[in-house]
């Protein structure tokens, strides 16, 4: 009998696995071919799970009513994109105004590259002229400025959505918990309300240091700009802001396009280009990888090659986007693995330390 038992559980197991590998394979399809309804509902549920217990506690302490509550949160999200678009909008426009001033750079710069790659250079032509025709240069900005403006226009169009499906998902978690009670029952209802409570916790606690250690990142890039000098500071502080929820890619980039800058508005002089190379890449190491981890603690365990893959993967999936959704999506997969018994040797492989997703493990058994 004992081995019969045995062999239904192997079975089952099987089964199990099968199921769930065809069911993987179709939802992963589904998200890459409905990504324009998919992604503005996944941004909108990640940043309701983030305002929700800033919500909870507005009703619960200041006796806030919660649609009012919802409503008001989401027209702060608002007012900040807005002031955030403006003055990057200003920004940029500044940008175009004195590009007529670097033009001189761009030519001595493209010119010690054309020398070098043996390409040819007009004296009596403007950098656009010069470079236009050479190495598929057209190809790529005409490629480029689509992708852009198609990106932008998207961006645009789903922001409303998202801010719309935000608030009213806000609204909806109000009866959240009496929906459970209905729909679940006896241990699956407890093991329910206990996933969606720590896939919310571990969110905010993500999405939380995340933002304060980009913005003290982005803060600290904009002052090391105006100590040396660096031309659109604030926009270098907001693009180091953004690009730091995308794990070590995107700081490389943010300080690659700012030594770039700084080499094109100093030159022929070294020193401030070199200060801004190193300053930024500081300022990223010391808070990426010193101060963030000794906030998270072991909260997020998650194993660095494992980050690297859901990059790409996500990336290919929702583009930027998804880039920055990356890591929020592999510790709610952790989160669901630690719960679901067939899963837990996925959950040991997603996370960082074998023995830290062991303690994991044995406390969700023990619950």
């Amino acid at each position: 009998a004992e081995r019969a038992l045995m062999k239904e559980a192997d079975y089952n197991k099987r089964i199990f696995y099968i199921l769930f590998f065809f069911a993987a394979v179709l939802f992963g399809t589904l998200l890459k071919i409905t990504v324009a309804v998919s992604l503005p509902v996944t941004v909108a549920v990640l940043l309701s799970c983030v305002l929700y217990p800033i919500i909870k506690n507005l009703n619960e302490k200041l006796h806030i009513p919660w649609i009012f509550g919802s409503i008001l949160m989401t027209l702060l999200v608002i007012i900040v994109l807005s002031l955030l678009s403006t003055i990057i909008g200003t920004s940029l426009t500044a940008f175009l105004d004195q590009y007529p001033n670097y033009e001189s750079k761009f030519n001595s710069i493209y010119k010690i590259f054309a020398d070098t790659l043996n390409l040819q250079f007009y004296e009596d032509k403007s950098f656009f002229e010069n470079v236009w025709s050479q190495l598929k240069v057209r190809e790529f900005v005409q490629k480029t400025a689509i992708s852009v403006s198609g990106n932008l226009i998207s961006i645009t169009r789903s922001l409303g959505v998202i801010l719309l499906l935000t608030v009213f998902f806000l609204i909806e978690l109000r009866n959240s918990r009496e929906k459970v009670n209905y729909m679940f029952s006896g241990k699956f209802q407890n093991r329910f309300l206990r996933i969606t409570k720590k896939v919310i916790m571990e969110t905010v606690h993500f999405v939380s240091i995340k933002f304060f250690i980009s913005l003290a990142t982005g803060l600290l890039v904009y002052i090391s700009c105006l100590i040396v000098g660096l031309n659109f500071a604030i926009i270098w502080g907001f693009l180091a802001f953004v690009l730091n929820f995308i794990p070590t890619f995107g700081s490389i980039f943010s300080v690659g396009m700012m030594t770039l800058f700084a080499l094109l508005q100093f030159y022929p002089s070294p020193l401030p280009t070199i200060f801004i190379l190193t300053g930024t890449t500081l300022i990223n190491l010391i808070l990426g990888n010193i101060v963030e981890p000794k906030i998270e603690g072991q909260n997020l365990g998650l194993s660095p090659f494992v980050i690297l893959v859901s990059l790409l993967f996500w990336g290919w999936m929702w583009g930027f986007i998804g880039m920055i959704l990356a890591v929020p999506f592999m510790v709610i997969l952790k989160i669901i693995c630690e719960n679901v018994s067939y899963l837990h040797w996925a959950a040991i492989l997603l996370g960082n330390k074998p023995t830290d997703t062991q303690k994991e493990l044995s406390v969700e058994e023990e619950t």
